[in-house]
Order: structure tokens, then C-alpha cells, then sequence
């Protein structure tokens, strides 16, 4: 339980975006630098974001009992090393909804307690509180070595001027580009899915109807709330859902939107 909670804290973006305990240096020195490429929309496109499209929807139309009959879990990897598995074997990253009827539909603690946390497919992206969007969204962090590593996206005109809002990216809908010295891009297709009333500090909230990521007014308690983790600066990043086996009230439904990229995690694929 300890070792939970110390995890747990250091999961925090305050404090893990400046923290380097597990080794972002060493972790990034594996990708290669890329020519900077203008395109922002992403290259997954035709046949094959048709296929991954349509798994993603028969994925969801599943029971929980039969998607985690057909989803694959895998340990160790960080946000890079999952969507670069899942671009090189056609595979779809589970988005948060699937994860959250797993969670709470399904009583397997033990299962759990083995597989999660998880990296989703859902990625996650705002401003800090009470910024309007502008042109951009920047993400960053440094590293033992003070090295600064960051991700941006370039903020649909729609979009812009929002304020206190979170746009959601699932995938196959977006990708990753290497813009060389550690700096890199999301490019995303043209579907989004705009998350109003995105609280400002982390608590219980209840959940969007779509995406399951908790929104609106704080509550005090509610056996259908999430809690919801975020970042009280700008964050650009895939949501994580874990399951803290010693909470029994809302163990299942811890949603992180606030981790860096760097931090080793499971990650299920169909």
C-alpha cells in the first residue's frame, strides 16, 4: 500500500514533470530524430484508419466480459513505445470508455491488480485554468540533465478561444511526429470530441457521456463518479486509467490526465 501511494504521488504532472526518477533521458535516447514535416493533419488515413475506426466501434459494442476477450495487455512501455507498437502491428490502443465499463461492469480484482495501470487511446488536451485556447497547446518537461522535452498541437480555428475545456483525440485518429531536438508534434484528423466545463483542480466529478472522463461540477460522492487527476498547467497526453485495489469506493475509477509521456505503463490493444 505504501508503495502504491508513493507511486501514485509521483504520478502527479506537478511533480513528475519535473522529476526524472524514471529516467526520461534515457528513455527518449531511443527515437531518433525526424525532418520537421509542415502537414499537421495525420498520415494514418483511407483503408486502414477505416479498419482501425470500425475495430475501435466493435470494440465498444462489446460486453466487457467479451472486450477483455479479444484486448491484449502489454507492460513496460512508455506513450512513445505504445503508439509506435500499435502503428508497426495495425492495432487499435483502447480508448478510456472501453476501460471504464471493464472497471466497473467487471469484478476481476485480480485481473486488475495485475494489468493496470494503462496508457489509453484517448488522448487528452488543455489549456491551464481559465486560459482560452489559442493557436497552439505546448506540453513539456525536463530531465535529470535539464533537458527540455516537448509536445505541441496546432488548436482547430473552431476551438479557439474556449476557455476551461478539454478536446479529445481517440485513436487511430492521431499520431506523433519527431520534429528533431526533442521536440515533437500531434497531428489528428478532423475528428474531435469537445469536453465543456473541464474542472479546474483535480476531485470527484461525474462522467461525459461519450468519452467517460469526468467533467462539471464537483460531487461530494457518487457511486457512478470518476476521479479525475489533471495538471494545473497545459497538458497534451494519452489519459491513463488505473485501479487502486486497496480503495474500495472509487479505486476503479482513478482517471489520470496529467502524466508525461516518459512514464512506463501497461497498455491494452485490439
Amino acid at each position: 500500500m505504501q508503495e502504491l501511494a508513493i507511486r501514485r504521488k509521483a504520478m502527479r504532472s506537478g511533480q513528475y514533470a519535473v522529476s526524472t526518477s524514471l529516467c526520461a533521458d534515457k528513455r527518449f535516447g531511443r527515437y531518433k530524430s525526424e525532418v520537421a514535416q509542415p502537414v499537421r493533419q495525420a498520415d494514418v488515413t483511407g483503408t486502414e484508419l477505416e479498419r482501425l475506426r470500425a475495430r475501435r466501434e466493435m470494440l465498444r459494442s462489446m460486453t466487457p466480459e467479451k472486450a477483455l476477450q479479444v484486448i491484449g495487455f502489454h507492460k513496460g512501455l512508455n506513450f512513445f513505445e505504445a503508439l509506435e507498437l500499435a502503428k508497426r502491428e495495425g492495432k487499435l490502443i483502447v480508448p478510456n470508455d472501453v476501460h471504464d465499463r471493464i472497471l466497473n461492469e467487471t469484478k476481476d480484482e485480480g485481473y486488475f491488480k495485475e494489468n493496470y495501470p494503462v496508457w489509453t487511446g484517448t488522448l487528452v488536451i488543455y489549456e491551464k485554468p481559465d486560459k482560452p485556447f489559442g493557436k497552439k497547446v505546448n506540453f513539456g518537461w525536463r530531465d535529470d540533465n535539464s533537458l527540455k522535452y516537448s509536445i505541441s498541437f496546432q488548436v482547430p480555428e473552431q476551438f479557439r478561444g474556449k476557455t476551461n475545456c478539454a478536446l479529445i483525440v481517440e485513436h487511430p485518429d492521431f499520431e506523433r511526429v519527431d520534429l528533431g531536438n526533442n521536440k515533437f508534434e500531434i497531428r489528428a484528423t478532423d475528428e474531435f470530441h469537445l469536453i465543456e466545463h473541464f474542472p479546474k483542480k483535480s476531485g470527484l466529478y461525474m462522467p461525459d457521456a461519450e468519452t467517460k472522463i469526468p467533467h462539471g461540477r464537483k460531487v461530494k460522492e457518487s457511486s457512478d463518479a470518476g476521479y479525475l487527476l489533471r495538471s494545473h498547467k497545459a497538458y497534451l497526453g494519452s489519459l491513463v486509467r488505473d485501479h487502486i485495489y486497496w480503495n474500495d469506493d472509487y479505486g476503479r475509477r482513478y482517471v489520470h490526465t496529467d502524466l508525461v509521456w516518459s512514464y512506463d505503463s501497461g497498455v491494452a490493444f485490439f
